[in-house]
């Protein structure tokens, strides 16, 4: 049985009732001197409204190999995490709180009402049995540490302590929703290093090209590459949309994770079963279609007429002009153009469109296994404000709950012990700012 040394503090404070911070205040369950949930908007949860279109696409179906390939280089960070509440887990949590999935063909997980609020209430009926009290409209100005080692909470209605903190507060993206970066101010005050944050899954800005003067087009299931130093990095099949300033759709949101300004990006606008065989295969077709125009020629390989109208301008030909009539050198150009259609990457979307946060409190200095700090005992992090970031398809909100899951089952056991016996874990070295 733990010693209860501070009577005026709180067990334990969640900074921001987004799916992290909902998922840890419930998981924590009761506690002697409570728990309590600090929300900057009028209404918790709004970013979570917002996902899948509203319809909240909350895991995948894929098991852990599978979840751990969509993180880049932060997989093995959240291995513990997604071992310990996996997309399985997570579908028999919502299940069991009256809100039933569906799987779909991609492998998206929703509510099978489509219906991201079903999502919520079930969050927040966890939150009120276990008894977590939520203050919304109550936007935290700073966290400290003072000399007693209790975390000093400052709000505009006065200051709150408690034995623990959980910062989960979210990243940059959809800021209107309340994700402003508040927590990385925070989290280097108490001795973090913070990885510049970026946008992510967002629409990439390229240069104008014939392509681009067609806003509103859509391009299903189009293989898009980008190269890097004239090596191809990544290649995706998906959605492509064309926008007024460059390309959006779920392959560009999952390309934009990696793309950089000067990148080029390519598109292959007519499909292939081998890639290696579509050069070849579109020459022959040329071969035997020589009387044809070849925006027909275009067309007849499944391309609108405009888009025909762009690959053309792209390679400088005449869409007029007979197959027969094209030398060997604009054969290939416009076969190029029509392949590997190429743009230029100016930049990535802003915060405002972003789905999520790149960037965030560095993985190195928070333990995989607690989502505890190693600077400052008492203080954890789930969500997005970690520096990782996912693929689209449900991954994002998957590793929201599962760090959460693992901050709470970490604040459960530090509370078990007594601030005076309670002798940090090896790899701790404890921060202490100047003032």
């Amino acid at each position: 049985m733990r010693e209860i040394l501070h009577m005026d503090a709180w067990d334990a404070i969640v900074v921001g009732a987004g799916p992290a911070g909902l998922f840890t205040a419930l998981h924590l369950g009761r506690h002697p001197l409570g728990v309590l949930v600090l929300e900057k908007k009028k209404q918790p949860g709004r970013k979570l409204l917002l996902t899948g279109g509203g319809h909240c696409n909350f895991t995948h179906a894929g098991g852990l190999a599978h979840f751990l390939g969509r993180y880049g280089e932060g997989g093995e960070f959240l291995r513990p995490a997604l071992s310990a509440c996996s997309s399985r887990e997570l579908i028999r949590f919502f299940r069991e709180r009256g809100v039933p999935s569906l799987t779909e063909p991609g492998g998206r997980v929703l509510p099978e009402s489509g219906r991201a609020g079903h999502v919520l209430d079930a969050l927040l009926q966890g939150l009120g049995q276990g008894q977590a009290e939520l203050r919304t409209s109550t936007p935290v100005q700073g966290v400290s540490r003072e000399p007693s080692a209790l975390f000093r909470v400052d709000t505009p209605s006065g200051e709150e302590r408690a034995r623990c903190v959980v910062l989960s507060c979210g990243g940059k993206s959809y800021p209107a929703t309340g994700s402003t970066g508040d927590a990385y101010a925070w989290a280097e005050r108490l001795g973090h290093r913070v990885i510049p944050p970026r946008p992510a899954l967002t629409a990439l800005l390229v240069c104008p090209t014939p392509l681009t003067r067609l806003t509103g087009l859509a391009l299903p299931a189009t293989p898009v590459s980008l190269w890097k130093k004239g090596q191809r990095a990544h290649r995706l099949v998906g959605d492509v949309l064309i926008t007024h300033q460059g390309l959006s759709g779920p392959a560009i949101q999952d390309l934009s994770r990696y793309a950089e300004p000067g990148n080029r990006l390519t598109l292959q606008l007519v499909p292939a079963t081998h890639e290696e065989r579509l050069i070849p295969e579109l020459l022959e077709a040329w071969e035997k279609n020589g009387s044809r125009m070849l925006s027909t020629f275009l067309q007849k390989l499944g391309l609108t007429a405009r888009l025909a109208e762009a690959v053309s301008l792209a390679a400088s030909a005449d869409p007029r002009q007979k197959l027969a009539q094209f030398g060997k050198k604009d054969r290939l150009a416009t076969l190029n153009a029509l392949c590997d259609f190429p743009l230029t990457v100016r930049d990535r979307a802003g915060f405002e469109q972003a789905m999520v946060t790149q960037g965030g409190v560095c993985r190195s200095e928070v333990l995989p296994a607690t989502m505890e700090s190693l600077r400052q005992p008492g203080l954890f992090f789930a969500g997005e404000v970690l520096d990782v970031d996912g693929d689209c398809g449900g991954y994002n909100l998957q590793a929201a709950f599962s760090t959460g899951y693992l901050a709470a089952q970490g604040v459960r056991r530090y509370l078990e012990t007594t601030d005076r016996d309670r002798a940090p874990p090896p790899g701790y070295s404890v921060y202490s700012p100047s003032l």
